[in-house]
């Protein structure tokens, strides 16, 4: 006789995505696939594989990540510890413009093996990340500053007609292969360089497609409203689905602007539009040191900027007197903090502020930056954001959680403590404003709508077997700055396609059977 189910996950409290009431009732699974739910007692126990019980937890989807960077760290971290360990059973990558597959060619020609077997296509990263066999699935976006890097490098100036009828071709091809949207940063170079007359013919190549633009907005403090307006007529450009990456109210002087840009958005979905957004739960933000750099440094590419800084005195002392009469995106230098930094050097300064590194070294906070600057490339936490204003965020039916992260082993170096955290502190602030089915819904059906996931995000028979069963009051980040990778608690089980892909008890059997998801065009 045959197995009726591979497992049978019994005495849970069961949230099925939907954000209907949850129930006391049984899970099985068989191969990949959710087989049956039931009333406690009512699924057939003959046959069965495996049974757990998951008495005192919530049985709920597998968390989606709709905002990460693991585009290369999946490739060298396949057993996803920072995200699986959260209950995040997909990631969708390629965000704030950057999807390194499109420029796998030139990448692997300068020797980067990271991405070696790529050919510069959506499919050729398919393969590879398959190969990785990672524990979770992957889901990409095909981003703008990507295609402006392989058609006409940093260049800053506006694209020829050419030239976007090259961009447009390489994103048309990637959304046919299965890339799961288009996403642009236009904070960052080169995508600052484009207006958004180019942003918008770009976005003419998602029409019918059913895929949204992510965006990394061109402004997300002084400019925060100009920059959402642009957003959204971007938008309209394609199939009217727009993604707000890590939506802020950078720098205190912006703060009051949460009403008018939440307005805004709701305004737009009023009218038609299938606007979500994404939120970290930090009020520091994480990226590169050189972001607080003003103009014209902030058009140089992050390794010509440390080259011009090393071999002129001249270009450090005038970066530091323009840093020194606040000419730069940043809040004050206590509110920035090295995370991480290329220059083995610089460890001893981890988890320290600027001024107090200043104070370390001997010299003043902006001259210890541009230190910093000319001797590698350092990553920072910036205290720019308003713990109200996160909470404003959170209580939004269709803010989505992301965490702007990427995968990080236990044993890897430091990072911001969202790539281990996020989720639990999505949840627990969410939750003080909103039922836990909502919560949870946003965590998973609805991050899987947005994004075209077929069969995921819901606990529904055919579904695929994505689940996390967790202990919702005990389900807590245990990551600081001072140490960030360590796993959460509270998570007793995760599933991936039906397998084993995490679990606290280190004598459990693992398996790694993610999968790399391509996601058809509406039309």
């Amino acid at each position: 006789m045959s197995n009726f189910a591979d497992l049978l996950i019994c005495d849970a409290l069961i949230y099925d995505g939907s954000a209907a009431p949850p129930f006391l009732g049984e899970l099985a699974v068989k191969d990949d696939k959710i087989l049956a739910l039931g009333a406690p007692g009512s699924l057939p126990r003959q046959g069965i594989k495996e049974t757990y019980s998951a008495e005192g937890a919530i049985l709920s989807p597998g968390f989606i990540d709709v905002h990460s960077h693991s585009d290369v760290p999946v490739l060298k971290v396949p057993s996803g510890d920072s995200k699986i360990s959260q209950g995040v059973t997909t990631e969708i990558v390629g965000n704030c413009g950057s999807s390194e597959f499109v420029y796998s060619k030139e990448k692997n020609a300068l020797g980067d093996a990271a991405l070696e077997g790529c050919d510069g296509s959506f499919e050729g990263y398919c393969r590879r990340v398959e190969a990785a066999r990672p524990a979770l699935n992957i889901a990409a976006l095909c981003g703008h500053n990507s295609l402006r890097v392989r058609v006409m490098g940093y260049e800053d100036r506006q694209a020829s007609q050419s030239e976007l009828a090259a961009m447009k071709s390489l994103l048309q091809e990637a959304l046919q292969q299965g890339a799961a949207g288009f996403s642009s940063g236009l904070w960052y170079i080169p995508g600052r360089f484009a207006d958004s007359a180019e942003l918008k013919e770009l976005a003419t190549v998602l029409r019918g497609s059913g895929k949204p633009y992510c965006t990394h907005m061109r402004n997300e403090g002084d400019t925060l409203l100009e920059s959402l307006a642009e957003a959204i007529e971007i938008a309209k450009s394609g199939d009217g689905i727009l993604q707000v990456s890590h939506f802020k109210t950078s720098q205190q002087r912006n703060w009051n602007k949460l009403d008018a840009a939440l307005g805004m958005v709701e305004k737009a979905r009023a009218e038609g539009m299938q606007i979500f957004a994404d939120r970290y739960p930090y009020t520091y933000s994480s990226t590169s040191l050189r972001m607080v750099v003003p103009p014209p440094y902030n058009k140089i590419d992050s390794g010509s900027l440390t080259k011009l800084l090393q071999e002129s005195a001249q270009e450090r002392e005038k970066l530091a007197k323009l840093l020194e009469t606040g000419n730069g995106e940043r809040d004050n230098w206590d509110k920035i903090i090295l995370v991480i930094s290329s220059a083995p050097e610089h460890a001893k300064l981890y988890g320290k502020n600027m001024l107090q590194i200043a104070e370390q070294l001997g010299m003043s906070a902006a001259q210890a930056c541009v230190k910093l600057l000319s001797e590698a490339s350092p990553s920072a936490a910036f205290g720019s954001m308003s713990e109200e204003n996160l909470k404003g965020f959170l209580a939004q039916p269709w803010v989505l959680a992301g965490s702007d992260g990427s995968i990080f082993a236990f044993t890897d170096g430091r990072t911001h403590p969202r790539a281990f955290g996020s989720f639990p502190r999505f949840f627990q602030l969410a939750r003080q404003q909103a039922s836990i089915e909502s919560v949870i819904q946003r965590m998973s059906a609805l991050s899987a709508r947005q994004f075209r996931l077929c069969g995921r995000g819901r606990l529904v028979p055919g579904y695929f077997a994505d689940l996390v069963i967790f202990e919702p009051d005990n389900y807590l980040s245990a990551a600081d700055y001072g140490k960030s990778n360590v796993a959460c608690t509270g998570v007793r089980r995760v599933y991936v396609n039906g397998a084993l892909a995490y679990s606290p008890d280190k004598t459990l059997p693992l398996e790694r059977r993610g999968r790399m998801l391509r996601v058809s065009n509406k039309s």
